[in-house]
């Protein structure tokens, strides 16, 4: 009985990876961006390019996701005065092969751990109506309230995604000062989900507007068959003469988001 035991752990340890390879590829076969999307946002994306809402009330916009309760919840019970979401598609052809979906996974994972490749990008400042460097500093620090730059870790290997992970960032946004943010990601079968926090308060133009944890940003990355489906939904809490300004920033830094995220993305070996 001892020497079957012991012949049958090899076995085992052979089929775990591959069980887990057969729970990604359930989770990512069957689905297209049309068939996660809200109708609205899918018919946006499809006529612009984008979907970008404005409200105070409930996302409309979430992809059909596990990771979509628990995220509509957290808004609903930090009930922001502003809140804006936009939903994207990057269409690319269905990975060939779990292992191939996993390695992809990977590589979304390690490009939305790279908080220091947004160092520099653009977006659309709608009050000076041109493009705008959005961080001029952007990086890893070690704790809160440090700015010793920490270099962006490499990405995971494939079926070594880290299930739930903390960084914390040093940015100097050209708009709101020099600030420290809390990461937060959490990993699924098919997606990845980021949540952002600031730790100080944010100012425009030396005008206390964002106090502490009051910003929340959360990124949902999800595969599907056809396309990679990519959420931003920022929230805050602020008075009500910044809405405007907020809404309007929110909804330009997503579309840079997006297209820092395509561009590393198109970059990844293949």
């Amino acid at each position: 009985m001892n020497v079957l035991i012991r012949r049958a752990r090899p076995l085992r340890a052979l089929l775990l990876p591959l069980f887990a390879l057969s729970i990604h590829a359930a989770a990512a076969q069957g689905r297209n961006a049309a068939d996660i999307l809200p109708k609205e946002a899918a018919a946006a994306i499809a006529a612009t390019g984008r979907a970008v809402r404005a409200g105070s009330d409930e996302p409309v916009y979430l992809p059909a996701h596990e990771a979509a309760a628990a995220l509509r919840a957290a808004i609903a019970a930090e009930k922001p005065s502003v809140l804006v979401e936009a939903a994207f598609e990057l269409k690319r052809p269905k990975p060939a092969s779990a292992v191939a979906a996993e390695g992809e996974l990977a590589a979304i994972y390690g490009i939305l751990r790279s908080i220091g490749s947004l160092e520099g990008i653009e977006y659309y400042s709608a009050s000076r109506q041109s493009m705008r460097t959005l961080y001029a500093e952007s990086y890893i620090i070690a704790a809160p309230g440090s700015k010793d730059r920490v270099a962006d870790p490499r990405p995971p290997a494939v079926g070594a995604i880290p299930k739930t992970e903390t960084l914390y960032a040093f940015q100097r946004d050209l708009s709101f000062g020099s600030n420290s943010y809390r990461y937060d990601f959490s990993a699924f079968p098919d997606a990845i989900l980021l949540k952002t926090e600031n730790l100080t308060r944010m100012s425009y133009k030396l005008v206390p507007m964002v106090s502490p944890n009051a910003l929340k940003t959360r990124i949902l990355v999800v595969q599907v068959d056809d396309a990679i489906v990519f959420y931003a939904e920022s929230g805050a809490s602020a008075p009500s003469v910044f809405k405007g300004k907020l809404e309007d920033s929110f909804a330009n830094r997503a579309e840079a988001l997006f297209k820092w995220f395509s561009a590393k993305y198109s970059g990844q070996p293949k």
